[in-house]
């Protein structure tokens, strides 16, 4: 199978790292716990993130996810110093339903470049997927997203059925007006950049986190 981007649901990043106690993010250098969902380059973004901000990247004590184990529940515990958490979810779930002020890092403050993410994507060896029926997908996704950020009462009620754990009406539209701000750039929906696409490779590469000649960046997406 070979993947490639067609749609980019976020036009930046509405994730973080987030703390309830560290002040600054090179704090976590410090010898202080990050609990990893063991992710792709997430521990590699987490310790550039800690020097770029003057700490020590090395510093960063690691505890991974071991199966059903809550991260941001155990932030709120004290049971780990940070952890990477999505902003119109968890960061909402903190200031609405928990009284809790979090301290948030996001990354391209501190020298990392966004990385379209999440993405729809298609396998493009496929011969049954042509551009006439892409374009249609897409069209009809941008459609969606556009009727989600003007309706959010009636996206909500849509989608709230497919919650599980259940959450409460006000919550989920909280949650749906916050990430409505990162769905467009103001110009367009669902579209990418090459040059986003570029930094963020020239990123990985110059970490040593991919082979440069690997890189291929007209294979790994296409705005239909």
């Amino acid at each position: 199978m070979k993947l490639q981007a067609i749609y980019a649901i976020l036009q930046r990043d509405a994730s973080a790292i987030a703390s309830t106690e560290l002040r600054g993010i090179r704090e976590l250098g410090d010898g202080k716990v990050y609990g990893s969902y063991n992710a792709r380059y997430e521990e590699a973004i987490v310790r550039a993130m800690v020097e770029n901000d003057g700490g020590d990247g090395d510093g960063v004590i690691i505890e991974r996810q071991q199966g059903k184990f809550d991260l941001f529940d155990s932030l709120k515990a004290g049971r780990i110093d940070a952890t990477w958490i999505f902003l119109p979810w968890e960061g909402v779930q903190a200031e609405h339903e928990d009284g809790i002020e979090l301290y948030e890092f996001v990354p391209a403050d501190y020298g990392v470049p966004y990385g379209y993410s999440p993405v729809i994507a298609y396998d493009a060896s496929s011969t049954k997927l042509d551009d006439t029926v892409l374009r249609n997908f897409v069209a009809a996704t941008m459609e969606g997203y556009s009727r989600a950020m003007n309706s959010v009462e009636e996206a909500v009620n849509i989608l709230r059925k497919h919650c599980d754990p259940p959450q409460s009406p006000e919550f989920l539209i909280w949650s749906q007006e916050m990430i409505n701000e990162y769905y467009s750039d103001g110009s367009t929906l669902g579209r990418m950049s090459r040059q986003k696409w570029m930094n963020f490779a020239n990123w990985l590469t110059n970490k040593g986190l991919l082979e440069a000649s690997s890189i291929q960046i007209d294979q790994l997406f296409k705005n239909p």
